[in-house]
């Protein structure tokens, strides 16, 4: 896949994208029948390329899988001082089953697994091996991605100790096969999200440009597998790619943020001046930003946060600034430097993550695995211009992935596998949960309705 399609208008993939209920707008007339829109390898390669286009939009990794994870967080971290209020709703625990943003999530969402599932069943298309595992690793990477952002907002948490019996969301492994569908188990979905990464960490290759590659899979597993609890697994992706993949630590705290495609930066969505997550009312540089140039300054970082840095810790001093009070709802409040920049890409994974996610492994199963889990967490602290630690404990751990990730969609998802209260809610609280969006379940019998709405 050449770099040239990267930043196409994934018209390819909204082409694709099918009526998953009868509340749907209805496909014009003059549309092309998939046997027609997928019949040549080129085509079924601008198709992947229009995948990569959707998982921009602000609904999915261009914002609101990442904010709405700060959101969910809650109110010891940010303060939301927008006018929209179903973000406001997010942020305050009080959605209702009609959330905008809960419907846009899970409508793009899904129409993304559909464009991905349209290129598996046309995959055969490609004659050459090579290109034809390339694109089919990349999509199944990108659906894995899709399901695993979906049940970790639709879904209660997965528990390591337990059946994970419970209702997930509902598996799409076919194309326009959505109407009458029924939710799967988390532990279902899941174990799928772990089955596409694997297959597809076997096809892709090492070097894929910009797009999905053997490594990035490995490091979406180590997230996976962390978020399951699966700690020896994770722990062993993410000494995979810290050890193999090629990636270094950025020199500064700022870099990831500021240079694209840095060293440091596993996956990113691309952006240009034209092609973007949004610059006046979506993408995360439009809610985090507050300056003059960029952003809304809807969302305040509070002083119960700033007091979790240690003094000269460069993510506070580089990374948070004082917005611009003529910008900003809230006035001149503590602002985000990680998002101020909508031209810029969004960084989806780092290699402090992979070093994060080893440090707490090795940590829960007191093993050494690539370095100690202390070694790991220094070497964090000491690109943030902090003193090394003599002794750890997880919470040491906890509070450096608190602090080094802040703000890129982690802090809910975290809370909930450590089982820790969010805003004086346990962990497992309904309101913790999206709901199924209503014109889903008016639309399909099969759904049945998260606790609580």
């Amino acid at each position: 896949m050449k770099n040239k399609y990267l930043f196409l208008i994934p018209f390819v993939g909204l082409l694709l994208t099918s009526c998953f209920n009868k509340l749907d707008e209805p496909k014009p007339q003059n549309s092309i029948k998939v046997e027609e829109a997928l019949n040549t390898p080129d085509k079924i390669k601008k198709a992947v390329i229009g995948i990569y286009g959707n998982i921009r939009d602000g609904a999915l990794y261009g914002g609101d899988y990442q904010m709405c994870a700060d959101l969910l967080a809650g109110e010891f971290d940010i303060a939301w001082w927008g006018t929209f209020n179903n973000y406001e709703n997010i942020w305050s625990k009080q959605m209702v089953a009609d959330n905008a943003t809960a419907r846009t999530m899970w409508v793009f969402s899904y129409n993304t697994i559909n464009s991905a599932n349209k290129v598996l069943e046309n995959i055969q298309v490609i004659t050459d091996t090579d290109e034809r595992n390339q694109a089919k690793g990349e999509a199944l990477f990108l659906r894995a991605l899709c399901h695993f952002e979906l049940v970790r907002f639709y879904a209660q948490p997965y528990d390591a100790s337990g059946t994970n019996a419970g209702l997930g969301i509902p598996l799409a492994l076919k194309s326009d096969n959505f109407e009458k569908v029924k939710r799967n188990t988390i532990a279902e979905v899941y174990n799928q999200v772990v089955t596409d990464l694997l297959e597809a960490e076997t096809l892709l290759p090492v070097s894929n440009s910009y797009f999905a590659s053997k490594f990035r899979a490995s490091a979406y597993l180590a997230r996976v597998y962390l978020q399951m609890g699966n700690y020896t697994a994770a722990r062993d992706k993410a000494n995979d790619v810290i050890a193999n993949g090629g990636y270094t630590l950025n020199a500064t705290v700022t870099q990831a943020f500021t240079t694209n495609n840095s060293p440091e930066g596993i996956f990113e969505i691309q952006q240009n001046i034209t092609q973007n997550a949004g610059q006046a009312n979506a993408g995360l540089a439009t809610f985090y930003g507050n300056l003059p140039t960029a952003g809304r300054g809807d969302i305040e970082i509070t002083e119960d946060h700033l007091d979790l840095y240690e003094a000269n810790d460069k993510r506070a001093n580089d990374l948070i600034y004082i917005g611009d009070a003529a910008n900003s709802p809230g006035g001149d409040v503590p602002s985000c430097g990680k998002w101020t920049d909508p031209t810029k890409n969004y960084v989806l994974m780092r290699l402090a993550e992979m070093y994060l996610i080893r440090a707490e492994s090795n940590f829960a199963l007191n093993t050494v695995v690539g370095a100690t889990p202390l070694a790991d967490i220094n070497r964090i602290r000491n690109r943030a211009g902090l003193a090394n630690l003599t002794t750890l404990d997880l919470d040491a751990i906890k509070t450096e992935r608190t602090l080094e990730l802040a703000f890129e969609g982690h802090k809910s998802h975290d809370f909930k596998r450590w089982k820790e209260d969010i805003d004086g809610k346990p962990y497992n609280h309904p309101k913790l949960v999206f709901p199924i969006p209503r014109r889903e379940l008016d639309a399909n019998p099969n759904l049945v309705q998260n606790a609580g709405y």
